[in-house]
Parts: structure tokens; C-alpha cells; sequence
């Protein structure tokens, strides 16, 4: 995520060029997984975006979280590998690590309180609160998630802010990157062919193996959907490293030009959202409908003139820019609106009948209102903290080039 404030401190400590195509593919895909979110809570109350019969597009958007994986195993080898090519230095290790830190601890930490703040709130009320929402939330859980444990096969369902299983398997995969990039970046063509292989049996793994494995509350809540990658408390971490491994491989084919002619075409990158819209439109599996992210990466991270003016247009950047905020901040105000839906003797409101208008209508307001959110949240929350820490233990200036 960029502005054009932190741009010149980037520039400075780094002498890769600036690639602002990549931050509002980052937005769109917050955007999407709210979408998601949001279908589901209206599922609950008969109401829908998309109907599942038409197309399986929007029930497919939790792959949205993989496309996360994959971009940050690009953009933190875009601006740390030149730190850890050699030996890894504890001096490197550490101001990498506060930096990491400071990139998602805060708004993670933000998030978590305001749930449970939400979450207190509405037991105080004596409101009915969905058990899908708190089934396993509890002193225990808290703290696995105040130390980024929680999504790491610790629980049997997701607690607090669900969305920030994601942050959880991404902070443990930050401690691992750093080692991994010396042994990466010596592998000859034939080596990277592998681990590419390597990653994709993975994840079909995942599908065929660990899907089934997934531990709920009851059955009730299994809602996963068979051989997909469709893993996050448990299991998750895996899922995360194979995307993240494949976004360092897409770095190392950036760096050398892989096909720069071909991806560099707009056409060829309208190709590729429109092949991922399908496999998404017709429920693809799933690691069919991954391998379209690093392709879409690519052909950004490359650019052509057309596609480098539409994404660098002032909207879309700040869609990027929010996108952390949007990802983690939308939940405890969804699980606000599930509340005062799921209580109208309470709120003595009446509950519409969730035609497909209802149901757009109150998405696109709902929308709205977390975009302004999260434009506070980063302004007076993510930046403001990652300022601070960095500049006190990192000694630097934050960036918003760090996913």
C-alpha cells in the first residue's frame, strides 16, 4: 500500500522502482471478501447478492485471502530480499520483524478489543448473539489471539475477529520468510519448477486431505466446501505458505522479465481476470482458480500504459491504501448489524423481506460506511502506530509499501 507521502522514504531505502499497479489489487480484494462476508450474514435473514443457483462467484470470494498470500510473498521479496541474501543478521532480522509489526499488530490488537468490546455489549443487552459468531470465544481464545496464535490449529473454530486468522498464519510465515530467501533466490530454473509443483500438490493436499479433517463446533457449522482450500484456524498456515512461497517464485520471474512481452499486454491481463471470473462463476477448484493470482500479478507488477492509468487513478490507490483497515475492521461492525438483525424485539425493528434489492441496498450502505471507517481506522489508527513504532525501536520511517 502506497501514498505519495511515504513514496520518497521508500525510494530512499530502497532502490527498486515504485509499483503502484499493485496496490489496488489488494483494495478490490478486501472489497470482495466483505462482499463475501456480507452474503453470508444475508443468507441468514433469506436474503442474497448472487443467487448460488445463477453462479457460484461470490461463494468462492474466500479465495480472495490466497490472492493476499501470494501478493505478499511478492512484495515482501520486492522490498526485504536484498536484507537476507546472505547470512541473516540479527540486527536485519530485527528491524525487519518491528516492521512487520508495526505493519499489523496495531490494527490487529484495534480490531480485537472492538469485538470484544461488541461482543460485551451485546451479552450486557441481553441480545441473542449468533453462535457461529461466538462459540469459541473465550478468555483462552484472547489470548491466543493477542499473541497470533489463534490460526494455528489451536481451536476448533474461529474466535473474535475471524478475518484475522489470515494475520495470525501471515505473521508466523514473516518469521519464516527471512531464511527462506538465500536458499530461494539460488534456485536454478529447474529448482523453482519444482517448488511451484511442490506448492501445488500442496494445496491439493489441502482439498483432498485436510478438508475433511476440520474440526467444528457441531455440524451445523461445517460450511466447508469439499477439496477446496477452504482451510483457516486450523490448517491455515499450510494454505499461506504455499501462497506466499508462490508469490516469492512470481518475484524471482519479475526480476528476470518471465515472458515481460506477453504479460505486459493489457490484453493478456483482461484475459486473466476474465479466466478467474469463470473459474470463480462456475466453482473451479479452487487451485485451478489460485494459479490465475500469480498470472494476475504479473501482468500488474509489469504494467502497460492503459492499465498503469486506470490503477493508478487516485480511487483506486486509496481503496489500497484502506485495504488492511477494510479487511479486519469490516467484521465487528457486521457482527453489529447480525445482532440488531437477529433482535427486533429488542430494536423493535421489523426485518424487511430480503428481496435482491433489500439485500444490494443494505450491502452498498454497509459498504459506504466501512470505507469511511477504514479511512479513519488507517488514517488515525495504522499509520499513526506504525509511525511510532518504527520510529522508536526501528529507526526508520514507516513505509506503505509493506503488504
Amino acid at each position: 500500500m502506497f501514498n505519495g507521502k511515504f513514496q520518497r522514504n521508500l525510494k530512499k531505502m530502497n532502490t527498486n522502482k515504485y509499483l503502484p499497479n499493485l496496490t489496488p489489487l489488494r483494495g478490490i480484494a478486501a472489497l470482495l471478501t466483505v462482499l463475501f462476508h456480507v452474503d453470508i450474514v444475508l443468507s441468514v435473514f433469506g436474503g442474497q447478492l448472487v443467487d448460488a443457483k445463477v453462479s457460484s462467484i461470490l461463494n468462492r470470494m474466500y479465495l480472495m485471502v490466497d490472492f493476499f498470500f501470494v501478493l505478499s510473498g511478492f512484495i515482501l521479496c520486492y522490498v526485504y530480499s536484498k536484507n537476507f541474501v546472505g547470512v541473516v543478521k540479527v540486527q536485519a532480522f530485527k528491524k525487519f520483524t518491528i516492521a512487520r509489526f508495526a505493519r499489523v499488530y496495531p490494527l490487529h490488537l484495534f480490531s480485537l478489543l472492538l469485538t470484544t468490546l461488541f461482543l460485551f455489549l451485546l451479552h450486557q443487552w441481553g441480545a441473542k448473539v449468533s453462535p457461529i459468531l461466538d462459540a469459541r470465544n473465550s478468555v483462552y481464545s484472547f489470548i491466543t489471539n493477542l499473541f497470533l496464535l489463534h490460526s494455528m490449529n489451536l481451536h476448533q473454530w474461529f474466535t473474535f475477529t475471524h478475518a484475522s486468522w489470515s494475520i495470525s498464519t501471515e505473521w508466523w510465515m514473516y518469521m519464516l520468510f527471512p531464511f527462506l530467501v538465500g536458499p530461494f533466490m539460488k534456485l536454478s530454473k529447474a529448482g523453482r519448477f519444482v517448488i511451484l509443483a511442490l506448492c501445488i500438490a500442496g494445496y491439493l493436499v489441502i482439498g483432498y486431505v485436510l478438508v475433511p479433517l476440520v474440526q467444528v463446533p457441531d455440524a451445523s457449522f461445517r460450511r466447508v466446501v469439499p477439496f477446496s482450500l477452504n482451510v483457516a484456524y486450523q490448517f491455515g498456515f499450510l494454505r499461506c505458505l504455499f501462497g506466499f512461497v508462490i508469490g516469492m517464485m512470481v518475484y524471482t520471474g519479475y526480476k528476470q522479465d518471465w515472458c515481460k512481452q506477453l504479460f505486459s499486454s493489457g490484453y493478456t491481463f483482461l484475459v486473466l481476470v476474465a479466466g478467474l471470473a469463470l473459474c470463480l462463476h462456475f466453482a473451479a477448484l479452487d487451485v485451478v482458480t489460485v494459479l490465475f493470482f500469480p498470472c494476475i500479478l504479473l501482468a500488474a507488477a509489469y504494467g502497460n500504459q492503459k492499465l498503469n492509468t486506470i490503477l493508478a487513478s487516485k480511487p483506486l490507490q486509496r481503496l489500497g491504501d484502506w485495504s488492511f483497515s477494510i479487511y479486519l475492521i469490516h467484521q465487528p461492525f457486521l457482527y453489529q448489524a447480525v445482532a440488531l438483525m437477529a433482535n427486533p424485539d429488542k430494536t423493535g425493528i421489523a426485518i424487511p423481506k430480503m428481496t435482491m434489492l433489500v439485500s444490494w441496498s443494505a450491502c452498498v450502505i454497509f459498504v459506504v460506511f466501512i470505507l469511511f471507517i477504514s479511512y479513519l481506522s488507517y488514517r488515525f489508527i495504522e499509520v499513526p502506530a506504525r509511525n511510532f513504532i518504527n520510529g522508536k525501536w526501528g529507526k526508520q520511517k514507516a513505509h506503505v509499501a509493506s503488504v
